[in-house]
């Protein structure tokens, strides 16, 4: 073998084509005849829909065509929910509204012309008469008695409820030497991709074959729901992901204009495209994280956790789509995180209310559990009189009681910890920071009137979900390397990961192969990129079908070289007799004896290429610790981080270069949630937080050096031994600055217990405690 590829610190080979800004986006998917659509969207949260006249619509000049709901036939198909729960109830969207609209940004009507500024001056032409219903834009409120009811089949507004227990939390209560508890809130928010949605479609006259362009993060997946929806089968159906520019879990997701628009197309036998604009991003974009969680933790003497009891409600939104309780499930099974705790009782209340729906976004559920947990622990050290860091060290789980079982199964997979040192963990961050001399640093800034404070955040994350994931590796016969994976990635880096495992296995220069992602076309089977998965799924397909490649390889050349196969070796793209390295076959001379024709052994198959799907229900769990270190200024607010460390562990790292990026960008995003991010909803249901003039992000001056440290526990679970990390850092992110701020200004008498953390919040929190004094 030659130089080992895993593990390498090497440069992204995505990178150079778009910096040269050779990307192909949706938007640049050039259709000849191209039609374009525009979406007529419910100015209303909540109302009755009378009728709809588009007639007015198709009188104008340039118009193709126009549509609702009343078009579409009398019993449609709605989005399905992948993931339903057994008490789950039927609340579903159609790609049209039928008999009401429940969100502002829900779609009415469709308006197909020749250009989109045509599209949307016919959308005015459109007439609506709406009968406007009260609305209910609060979780908590929406399920009690008399609330607006959105839905005939939940009158209480309670979309699904789930129940996660294990042990006797009542008696574990009954026992408590102390109980601690609140109610901790995380808000609405959700993310930001570069690129908006987009989604081209056009039909083949020849084959029927519809071909749909989409800036998605799971073609196959919307292959057969969208085939599904319009009665075509998957054959007739071909999804291609084109560069993608963000997803963050926004874009696993099926919308109204994933199926509007191939429809269109099929209606018209045109190819139809729609660009989604920032508005509709921020008016029907899927949201995330808002959770209100009432938690409470029973400690015994010596201050352990012996229960753990929570009432969770999550804001589903208007509707359930495909993915619609993950984040509510993944939540309730992760609240623990990784602590010993050996009663837990869960609740979890999903509460539909007259917003965009609810979907994952980066972490699922982990941020908002982690968020409650780590603040709950740290009111707890500051009410029981005991270190921080020392309550989380007593109470993590040892390394000796890996795999740990907590006996909880999200709707995804079963909680399993199956690798890891979790105080080990915490030490070497704790250490980074020089923990043991903060205190000093805190109390001599306080005597010069300014707050610091430092927050810790231990969290775990579900990295690398199953069922399944599919690839092929190809040489052809010029010696080219091909890589054809059902992963759908939008920036990971996931190409320069799998060209990495490849070249190890085929000893080949991995700049040279080249890898191919998102295309139903290519691999017949795939599920997508979300949930941390690319590492552990696609890159262990790859990993077997290289492998098979590479036996297949050695035992021709063995045919050719009339060597045994055991006395051969790869390297540098050449299969060799040990010893003598004259002689040799390239990898070309090899798959060029494999093609057709070629000089094969007797029951060989043609072709040198290998397609393989890797199978696995059991997901490994990656996990880290996050310390902040924060100033508040006390008369306008204002956070700046000062420090952030990490200490990460996923198991084996095919590219530390690329991991420490996805800490870094899931860092901005959590801190992003913990300090400034917020979708904002009147009482009527009227977003208030519809561009970037009310949406903020943090910038590249609101993120700091993020030191990183690496653990490495290899998880059993897959041949790599690697746990997916995309997630860690907007898990971690959040709760630690969160809990940085809370450090600075807690002393003064205030308690925090909800985000964002926004200077006026602070400033508020700071006046409230009535002094200035440090």
């Amino acid at each position: 073998m030659g130089v080992k590829m895993v593990g390498a610190r090497i440069k992204r080979v995505e990178d150079p084509r778009l910096l040269r800004g050779e990307g192909a986006f949706v938007d640049d998917i050039d259709l000849p005849g191209v039609l374009h659509m525009a979406v007529l969207r419910s100015p209303h949260a909540h109302a009755r829909v009378l009728s709809v006249d588009v007639g007015p619509a198709r009188e104008l000049r340039g118009v193709v065509d126009a549509f609702s709901a009343a078009d579409l036939g009398p019993d449609p198909a709605a989005i399905p929910v992948l993931f339903p729960v057994e008490t789950s109830r039927d609340t579903p969207q159609y790609a049209l509204a039928r008999d009401a609209v429940r969100y502002v940004g829900e779609g009415v009507a469709v308006v197909v012309a020749e250009s989109r500024h045509v599209a949307e001056d016919a959308l005015e032409l459109i007439e609506v008469e709406y009968e406007v219903l009260d609305a209910v834009v609060d979780s908590a409120a929406a399920i009690e008695p008399g609330a607006p009811v959105l839905h005939a089949a939940a009158p209480d507004n309670v979309g699904a409820r789930l129940v996660y227990s294990v042990g006797d939390v009542d008696s574990a209560f009954e026992k408590a030497d102390r109980v601690v508890k609140d109610r901790l809130d995380m808000q609405r928010y959700t993310g930001i991709p570069l690129e908006t949605r987009g989604v081209a479609a056009t039909r083949d006259a020849v084959t029927g074959e519809l071909t749909i362009w989409a800036s998605n993060q799971w073609p196959h997946i919307l292959r057969g729901i969208v085939a599904g929806i319009l009665g075509m089968p998957e054959r007739s159906v071909r999804v291609i992901t084109p560069d993608v520019g963000g997803g963050f879990g926004t874009k696993a997701e099926v919308y109204p204009e994933d199926v509007l628009v191939p429809l269109a197309a099929s209606r018209l036998d045109r190819p139809v495209k729609w660009i989604e604009d920032r508005n509709e991003h921020f008016l029907t974009l899927v949201h995330s994280r808002e959770q209100t969680h009432d938690l409470e933790f029973a400690f015994d003497a010596d201050r352990r956790i012996t229960g753990l009891r929570a009432t969770l409600i999550t804001d589903i939104g208007a509707y359930q789509r495909t993915l619609a309780v993950i984040n509510s499930s993944l939540a309730g099974t992760s609240i623990a995180g990784v602590y010993d705790i050996p009663n837990v009782h869960v609740e979890v209340i999903c509460a539909a209310t007259n917003k965009s729906p609810a979907s994952p976004y980066r972490g699922a559920g982990a941020p908002e559990s982690a968020f409650a947990r780590e603040r709950l622990m740290d009111i707890a050290a500051r009410e029981l009189d005991i270190d921080r860091a020392e309550l989380r060290r007593r109470n993590l789980i040892k390394p000796e009681q890996m795999p740990y079982d907590t006996g909880m199964a999200s709707v995804e997979a079963a909680v399993v910890l199956d690798s890891g040192d979790f105080p080990a963990a915490l030490d070497e961050a704790l250490k980074m920071v020089d923990y043991d001399g903060f205190a000093e640093k805190q109390r001599t800034a306080r005597a010069d009137g300014r707050l610091i404070g430092l927050g810790i955040c231990v969290y775990h994350q579900l990295a690398g979900t199953g069922p399944f994931e599919g690839a092929s590796v190809r040489v052809d016969p010029s010696g080219q390397v091909t890589v054809n994976s059902g992963a759908a990635p939008q920036g990971q880096g996931t190409a320069t990961m799998l060209a990495q495992i490849v070249a190890d296995e085929l000893q080949v220069d991995h700049e040279s192969i080249k890898v191919v992602f998102g295309d139903t076309g290519r691999i017949g089977f795939g599920v997508g990129t979300f949930a941390s998965r690319n590492a552990v799924m696609s890159g262990t397909s790859v990993l077997m079908a290289a492998t098979k490649v590479r036996e297949k390889a050695m035992e021709l050349a063995a045919h050719l070289l009339e060597a045994n196969v055991n006395d051969l070796e790869l390297e540098e793209g050449h299969a060799q007799v040990k010893g003598s390295p004259q002689s040799r076959l390239s990898l070309t001379e090899i798959a060029a004896a494999a093609a057709p024709g070629g000089s094969r052994p007797p029951g060989m198959e043609p072709d040198l290429e290998s397609v393989q799907y890797f199978e696995n229900h059991a997901a490994p769990y990656s996990f880290g610790v996050h310390i902040a270190e924060v100033e508040v200024d006390r008369n306008t607010g204002l956070v700046e981080i000062s420090r952030y460390v990490v200490v990460n562990d996923a198991g084996v790292i095919i590219n530390p270069m690329v991991a420490e990026g996805q800490i870094a960008g899931g860092v901005a995003q959590g801190l992003g949630g913990a300090l400034m991010e917020e979708l904002v909803y009147d009482a009527q249901g009227q977003p208030q937080s519809a561009s970037f003039m009310d949406y903020i992000l943090p910038g590249s001056l609101d993120v700091p050096e993020i030191e990183v440290g690496h653990l490495h526990s290899p998880s059993p679970l897959n041949p790599l031994g690697v746990k997916g990390m995309g997630e860690g850092g907007a898990i971690g992110g959040h709760s630690a600055v969160a809990n940085a701020v809370a450090d600075a200004i807690e002393h003064l008498g205030v308690r925090v217990t909800k985000t964002p953390l926004k200077p006026s919040v602070v400033w508020e929190l700071i006046q409230s405690a009535g002094q200035q004094g440090p």
